[in-house]
């Protein structure tokens, strides 16, 4: 047959006409047009389901543009096929995840499926009526790609398409390259992103670890399951804030000797609040805050991650509050978070303009003014006291307390007040936060923690991901207006408050009772900075003279404990 009756696609390269010769500005439109469509398939399955968060977020999107461009500019059929035929392979897994399980997977899931392919198989069959609409959203926008490109695939010079070699590669090998030297919780899937995103970071992960052979299953967790008893709850408001990186013994209302916190002094002093010691859930944020709002007092429980039974959000929606996430920091904190039970969800991917000039301040002009409910559930993530700290509180008008950080100076004193000069910025952000929670109406609560504390130079050491006292160390601050008068007893008797008996205390506020047969009265666990598979984690005991620091342990070697002695108690 003659060439020329041929599909531009099946001519052979050498054939007249295989290469059509375009203008060059139509290839920028045709990387837009491309870039279009591999966003596409979380549009169309928002049609279908809400499980999809996803929304643009412009640096990826410029990313993805430069990614469709150098497929454009390779000018290779064999390049482009192979590289949609396995993007669209992930989506197909990624938008399934989304549409079974409701939330997108992440790279500890990959283990499972892998693992398990006959059952997340047959799972798929018998659920593919509820679920089919994963298929046209995946296949459609990917085969117009094809079709677009070996049908529009332009002839360029060798050195274009040697860019878009280079480009395409580079793009490519850069989620695997840092996942070679960066642990799992910089890959963990955030449910407002791109699923595409999502799948690039935990199957480039899943890939390069599983060559290295660095997975290791849990044993078996011998715990019984929390019980729950809910009634009609009282409150009408419930907030919870969160400070990444804060110390309680930085803050003055603790104790301090500087006054990092003019407010909330005087909010004490007028018997406005209650203070505490408190003990972080974990030491990095992408764990302490699931298993902060997941409940989870026992190290090794992971389906309790993934299946939420006692996640704040999903209680405070079952008894009828209105529900909101607030943050100052990446979408991917969401996973495992229960973003699937939040009626509303900011974060700063949401606004970047604002927070990059407002910082935390912009949380406060994002609350909610005329749109609350009936009774409400407030979870707010600040920022502020987050290395490097003066990038925080640096270009603002609000009144900070300026201790010096001259570059002249040695750098333990230098971070020393920078950190107190965030800590007084926080104050003054807190204080907005709680003149807006003081303007509400009716029983309501607020409460005020880390999410870790920070080291700050100690024994030369700095930042946090460490089972260290001062990184174990948050505060618990606590308001309450038009409450009962035993409200806040529960936290009053305590002279530490764990970030777990925090989370029991907002679950009652909330109307729901906890009950955790496993619980063992002043013991805590405070987790490692890996939220899946195996990981270090650290027991603290409540004694007379003060908190008992144990031994680091591998959930894995503990958990073999209570396979080897059936029945026996937390062993140290």
């Amino acid at each position: 047959m003659p060439t020329e009756f041929l599909p531009i696609a099946l001519r052979k390269p050498n054939s007249p006409g295989a290469q059509p010769s375009l203008p060059g500005w139509s290839i920028p439109l045709l990387a837009s047009l491309s870039c279009l469509l591999l966003l596409a398939d979380d549009f169309i399955q928002q049609l279908f389901t809400s499980a999809n968060q996803a929304e643009l977020e412009l640096r990826y999107v410029l990313v993805l543009w430069l990614f469709s461009l150098g497929l454009w500019l390779a000018g290779s059929r064999w390049l482009v096929t192979g590289v949609l035929t396995l993007l669209a392979s992930m989506q197909l897994i990624q938008l399934g995840s989304i549409a079974w399980a409701g939330m997108p997977l992440a790279p500890e899931d990959l283990y499972g499926l892998f693992g398990e392919f006959a059952d997340v198989s047959a799972t798929a069959s018998s659920s593919f009526t509820d679920h089919w609409h994963v298929l046209p959203s995946v296949l459609l926008p990917y085969a117009l790609l094809l079709l677009l490109y070996l049908q529009l695939m332009p002839r360029l010079s060798r050195r274009s398409r040697l860019f878009g070699w280079v480009l395409v590669l580079a793009i490519l090998a850069a989620k695997p390259y840092r996942a070679a030297y960066r642990d799992m919780t910089h890959f963990m899937p955030g449910p407002t992103r791109s699923a595409l995103h999502n799948s690039l970071n935990s199957f480039s992960w899943f890939a390069v670890n599983v060559l290295r052979g660095d997975h290791q299953r849990l044993p078996a967790t011998p715990f019984k399951p929390y019980q729950l008893k809910a009634s009609q709850p009282t409150a009408r408001h419930v907030w919870i804030v969160v400070a990444d990186s804060l110390r309680s013994d930085r803050l003055g209302v603790m104790g301090y000797q500087r006054d990092t916190t003019p407010f909330l002094n005087q909010l004490a002093a007028n018997h406005g609040l209650l203070a505490r010691p408190g003990i972080a859930a974990a030491v990095s944020t992408s764990v302490s805050l699931p298993v902060l709002f997941n409940l989870i007092r026992e190290p090794g429980q992971q389906h309790l991650l993934r299946e939420q039974p006692h996640n704040l959000f999903r209680l405070a929606r079952q008894q009828g509050f209105r529900t909101f996430w607030l943050s100052s920091q990446e979408s991917k904190l969401l996973t495992y978070l229960g973003s699937r039970h939040m009626d509303v969800s900011i974060t700063r991917e949401d606004h970047p303009l604002l927070f990059a000039r407002r910082h935390d301040h912009a949380l406060i002009d994002l609350l909610p003014r005329k749109q609350w409910g009936e009774r409400n559930f407030v979870a707010i993530n600040l920022r502020t006291a987050h290395s490097p700290y003066e990038s925080n509180y640096l270009g603002h008008n609000e009144p900070v307390a300026m201790w010096p950080v001259n570059s002249d100076m040695p750098r333990e004193e230098r971070e020393s007040n920078a950190y107190d000069n965030a800590i007084r910025y926080l104050d003054d952000v807190l204080e907005e936060i709680i003149t807006r929670f003081e303007q509400l109406e009716g029983e309501r609560y607020l409460l005020i923690t880390g999410d870790h504390g920070q080291l700050l130079g100690e024994n030369q050491v700095w930042g946090h991901n460490r089972l260290l006292p001062e990184v174990i160390d948050v505060p618990v601050l606590v308001v309450a207006r038009d409450a009962p008068a035993d409200a806040l007893q529960a936290l009053q008797q305590q002279r530490w408050v764990s970030h777990y008996e925090a989370g029991v205390w907002l679950a009652s506020r909330l109307g729901v009772e906890v009950f955790n047969p496993n619980a063992e009265a002043d013991l805590h666990f405070v987790k490692g900075k890996l939220l899946l598979g195996d990981n270090s984690f650290k027991m603290v005991r409540e004694t007379p003279e003060g908190l008992k620091y144990y031994s680091s342990r591998l959930i894995s070697d503990w958990l073999e404990d209570f396979s080897k002695i059936p029945d026996v108690k937390m062993r140290y």
